[in-house]
């Protein structure tokens, strides 16, 4: 990758960490649920504190979905944002799937059950996640 596709990269994550702590922040409470933990490969890339949201922190996360990957059944309490890196996701929610390819940046619905599937016979997906939420509190829940 060249400097100016990394220098753009670098402006777009920026820019959506503003957006995020902007529009999402007011929206998260804090929950007593069981927290899902998530069977994809999950590199924490950044968590801390909101500097002037007192107990508020963000989260960014790196997963890779294997081939043929379904999560299990869970909510967010708070803000998510979700930058697909490579392949495509599908989000499976009540009413039906949406599909997500490479370079598209999607909102999900805050306290909405929902399952993410890689539905590649042979490719993985790599997707960047931005959370907020309460300090101490999970950002994911397990949904029955």
């Amino acid at each position: 990758m060249n400097i100016k596709a990394r220098l753009s990269d670098n402006i777009f994550i920026t820019s959506l960490f503003l957006i995020i702590v902007t529009v999402g922040v007011c929206m998260v409470k804090p929950v007593n649920a069981k927290e899902y933990i998530s069977k994809a490969q999950v590199k924490t890339l950044y968590q801390a504190p909101i500097p002037g949201l007192q107990g508020k922190e963000m989260i960014v996360k790196h997963l890779a979905l294997p081939a043929k990957f379904e999560g299990g059944k869970h909510m967010h309490p708070g803000p998510v944002y979700v930058y697909v890196l490579e392949g495509e996701l599908t989000v499976q929610l009540e009413g039906g799937a949406k599909t997500f390819k490479a370079g598209n940046l999607y909102a999900e619905d805050i306290n909405t059950a929902m399952i993410a599937k890689n539905i590649s016979t042979y490719n993985s997906v790599k997707i960047l996640v931005f959370q907020i939420g309460s300090i101490g509190q999970p950002m994911m829940i397990k949904v029955k």
